[in-house]
C-alpha cells in the first residue's frame, strides 16, 4: 500500500507511538496489525515498523479505513511525503479496547512483536 502522509488526530504521538497516517479511499484488501517495512520518497531505504490497517474501533465508531504506520527509530516529519508500505507479517486482528491505556499497552506489545519478527528474520 502507498500514499501521502496526512495529518491525523495526533493520538499515536500522545500514546508514545507517533504514526504516519495514510487515508484509504476504498476498502483495504487486508486488515489488522502488521510488521512492515516502509520506503519514504527520495530515501529509497526501507525503515522498519509496525502498522495498523482498519477502522480504529477503540477511538471512533464507523471511522473511515486508515493505514497508520509507526516507524522505529524515525524522528523526521513525514507530512505530505509519499510512503510505500510492504506488509511482512500479520501480528493480529484489529481489536476494540476498554480505553486508551489498554490501547497503548496493546500497541507496545505489537511494537515488541514486530521487533522480535525483525530480530529473527534479519
Amino acid at each position: 500500500m502507498s500514499g501521502r502522509v496526512a495529518h491525523g488526530e495526533q493520538l499515536g504521538r500522545t500514546l508514545g507511538f507517533p504514526t504516519a497516517n495514510i487515508v484509504l479511499r476504498r476498502r483495504p484488501p487486508l486488515a489488522g496489525i502488521f510488521a512492515v517495512e516502509a520506503e519514504i520518497e527520495e530515501t529509497h531505504q526501507p525503515v522498519r515498523g509496525v502498522a495498523s490497517v482498519g477502522r480504529r474501533p477503540t477511538v471512533k465508531e464507523n471511522a473511515a479505513p486508515l493505514l497508520e504506520v509507526h516507524l522505529f527509530d524515525w524522528q523526521q516529519n513525514l507530512y505530505g511525503r509519499h510512503l510505500r508500505v510492504q506488509f511482512l507479517r500479520k501480528l493480529r486482528d484489529e481489536a476494540k479496547y476498554d480505553g486508551l491505556e489498554a490501547l497503548r499497552a496493546a500497541i507496545a506489545r505489537d511494537a515488541e512483536a514486530a521487533k522480535d519478527y525483525f530480530a529473527s528474520h534479519g
